[in-house]
């Protein structure tokens, strides 16, 4: 008895829970405007550079605290990741496909915990290093976005390995 029950929670789910769905996509929509308004930040973070208070910025401060609010919501996703596991990549699927999908959520993970403390750093810190590293993750991160969405596209739509209405559609636990 002892032991099935230790099986059945090393298991894989079939599915994502409904928290996970809505942290990826709150997080995907929040990066998604991060990119998009960093233009204040850069402003406001020249004029920091120069002087010893933070500047009176909205947009830098609405940049500053979506940042905030990803780190924070990352980090409650590690955690449901980690106590409720995640669906095992189609079996189907080549083992290098699987290993790069796997290299991709690792990449991007990373970046959504470095991207708000280098910039946390950069604006709270005023440290230019900071600044120049959270710049420059964008070049890296753009990309890891793109082959993350152009990599669910392929799995649902050439493979029909539903990759994305699994991330859509909650499985019961």
């Amino acid at each position: 008895m002892q032991m099935a029950v230790r099986e059945k929670s090393m298991s894989s789910p079939s599915g994502y829970s409904r928290l996970q769905i809505i942290l990826h996509w709150t997080i995907a929509a929040l990066i998604l405007v991060q990119l998009t308004i960093n233009s204040d930040m850069q402003q406001a973070f020249a004029q920091r550079l120069t002087g010893d208070t933070l500047p009176e910025n909205a947009g830098a401060t609405f940049h500053a605290a979506i940042g905030i609010a990803v780190l924070f919501l990352a980090t409650l996703r590690l955690g449901i990741r980690h106590a409720h596991g995640v669906p095992l990549p189609p079996k189907a699927n080549h083992r290098l496909l699987n290993l790069l999908g796997h290299a991709t959520h690792l990449l991007l993970y990373g970046f959504l915990f470095f991207m708000p403390i280098s910039g946390a750093l950069a604006w709270f810190g005023g440290i230019e290093t900071a600044g120049v590293l959270h710049e420059l993750g964008r070049f890296i991160l753009i990309p890891a976005i793109l082959l993350h969405i152009g990599g669910a596209i392929v799995e649902e739509l050439v493979l029909n390995n539903r990759v994305i209405r699994r991330m859509i559609r909650a499985k019961s636990p």
